[in-house]
């Protein structure tokens, strides 16, 4: 696959997600009073399922797992009522249109350069990183303000032979580096925890990880068939990093039959991705948890998750964790 046609196939399938909570033994729906299909479904029963009549915590595995699941059940209940925080990363480059990433693409495959964020000189220099020694930019159309000549010939008390004013027009600017022609500080390490490798867990999960190829400095992650890609500027990449292995397991990057509604079939698979990142940031304590419930809540826009959604997410995330766990000796 070249260049090109990967940043349009990543472009494709660049995920960002949100969802909402289940409420005791209802359907997703918070505002809903029909109750679940069947509410004695062990993935919907709170923590008190394991208690038996007596009072006494029982100790089969179903018990056990009916907690663990009454656990994830509080988590994305916070998730969908609490409020959270937009991450600047999402805001730190330009959007360039269509049409200028396609230019770009093919000057950087001209250089010889993969896909990367691209930004200006001076935007670069904003974010800590400079611009190489000797390095050449690459040009975008970029709009220009013209004044307007008026019109010798026009009468004189007419507007044309006034002042001419001024008009945009689009005119090719070469301002614009890429990511691998700048140099700077090392980039913002990946947060980790003994409690779960990233190695150990795509392994098992037959997940590969490539290097990052998209021109959208804003696109913190993305993933195709089973790799995901995540961008080096990250701030929060063991975040983006459960997101887009979600969308592997959940079978969101698979070929698949049209949809009649892909906007929707989009809404629902990225809050079900966002709904497990949330989940194992909050079971192994990690930073990002605001900006993953701003995300999830901004995705839904007050719409809610249905409750198979819910049921995948808790099972998605349960195999996630469970491929990185250390393994007990």
């Amino acid at each position: 696959m070249s260049c090109l046609a990967s940043a349009v196939h990543a472009s494709r399938r660049n995920r960002r997600a949100d969802f909402q909570p289940p409420h005791e033994a209802t359907s997703m729906n918070a505002q809903s009073n029909h109750p679940s299909n069947d509410t004695t479904d062990p993935q919907f029963l709170g923590p008190e399922a394991g208690q038996q009549a007596d009072g006494k915590a029982g100790g089969s595995a179903r018990d056990v797992q009916a907690h663990e699941l009454g656990d994830m059940r509080t988590i994305l209940h916070i998730a969908l009522t609490q409020p959270g925080v937009m991450n600047q990363a999402y805001r730190a480059f330009h959007n360039y249109s269509i049409g200028n990433q396609l230019l770009a693409a093919l000057q950087l495959l001209d250089k010889g350069l993969p896909l990367a964020p691209i930004a200006s000189f001076n935007a670069w220099r904003e974010k800590g990183r400079f611009v190489k020694k000797g390095e050449k930019a690459i040009s975008l159309f970029m709009p220009i303000s013209v004044k307007r000549r008026a019109d010798k010939d026009a009468p004189a008390d007419s507007a044309e032979a006034g002042e001419g004013g001024t008009f945009s027009m689009f005119m090719l600017r070469p301002n614009w580096f890429s990511l691998n022609q700048t140099e700077g500080g090392a980039f913002t390490a990946e947060t980790v925890t003994p409690a779960w490798d990233a190695v150990t867990a795509m392994a098992a999960l037959d997940i590969i990880e490539e290097p990052f190829e998209h021109l959208q400095g804003n696109h913190l992650g993305y993933a195709r068939a089973r790799s995901i890609g995540l961008n080096p500027l990250n701030p929060l990449k063991h975040k983006t990093r459960f997101h887009e292995m979600a969308h592997v397991v959940l079978g969101h990057t698979a070929v698949a039959d049209m949809h009649d509604d892909e906007a929707l079939k989009r809404q629902i698979e990225e809050a079900e991705a966002e709904g497990v990142a949330y989940l194992l940031c909050a079971l192994l304590d990690l930073p990002g948890q605001a900006e993953s419930r701003f995300y999830i809540q901004g995705w839904l826009q007050g719409g809610t998750l249905p409750e198979k959604s819910a049921k995948r997410i808790f099972g998605a995330a349960d195999r996630i964790m469970k491929a990185g766990q250390p393994v007990q000796h």
